[in-house]
């Protein structure tokens, strides 16, 4: 049996599961933007200082290649963020077709999101070097970009199932099965359901609707 596509993710469909991915880009976008403001501020403000933090005038030699990769996560944090609204309503709100084409386009929003993220990450945290794990709010961050980074993962494959699910109903105008062993305890011959999907008939094959009234 497939790993992929999930047909759950832990004890919530799909649907729900890509809110809750939503509501989790929009939180933790939020929080990594704070940190790259706190960042430039740092840098900006000889009297700012994050305690626990890399001080400021230690890298003010290459000033440039902090504050371009600060700007670039801020600017991809709001892009992250107005976008998981967006998603919130197309889940809630906006027809199917309408929700797929959006589905599609959050999932490549997030994998480009991930991508730059990991780019910066190695920048930043391979100019840290060692005091990564000295100071305490270095832990925090790499810590933090750490589970924000498998947690991203994660979601690009929960939404991922949640494309291949829409796709599904598109394409046969119906819900697919929740899972293998329900769809075992909903088999009675010719049972058709909105929840399960119906076994394939013998000596025939399934026919998308696009192709069963041509």
């Amino acid at each position: 049996m497939a790993i992929l596509p999930f047909d759950s993710f832990l004890c919530w469909k799909l649907k729900i599961a890509t809110l809750a991915v939503a509501f989790w880009m929009i939180g933790s976008g939020t929080l990594s933007a704070l940190l790259e403001i706190f960042d430039v501020a740092s840098l900006a403000d000889d009297n700012f200082e994050i305690q626990g933090g890399f001080k400021a005038h230690w890298r003010a030699h290459v000033w440039e290649g902090w504050l371009a990769c600060n700007l670039v996560m801020f600017i991809c944090d709001l892009i992250l963020i107005v976008y998981s609204i967006v998603m919130i309503f197309a889940v809630k709100v906006f027809p199917t077709y309408y929700e797929y084409n959006i589905t599609k386009g959050y999932m490549t929003i997030v994998i480009m999101y991930i991508l730059v993220d990991l780019g910066v990450a190695l920048y930043k945290y391979s100019w840290y070097g060692p005091n990564t794990f000295r100071l305490g709010f270095l832990v925090f961050s790499f810590l933090y970009w750490l589970l924000r980074t498998i947690m991203n993962i994660t979601a690009t494959l929960v939404v991922y199932s949640r494309i291949e699910e829409i796709h599904y109903e598109i394409t046969y105008g119906e819900k697919k099965n929740l899972s293998g062993w329900e769809a075992g305890l909903m088999d009675a011959p010719g049972m058709q359901s909105g929840y399960t999907t119906p076994r394939q008939p013998y000596g025939g094959s399934r026919t998308p609707l696009s192709q069963s009234y041509a």
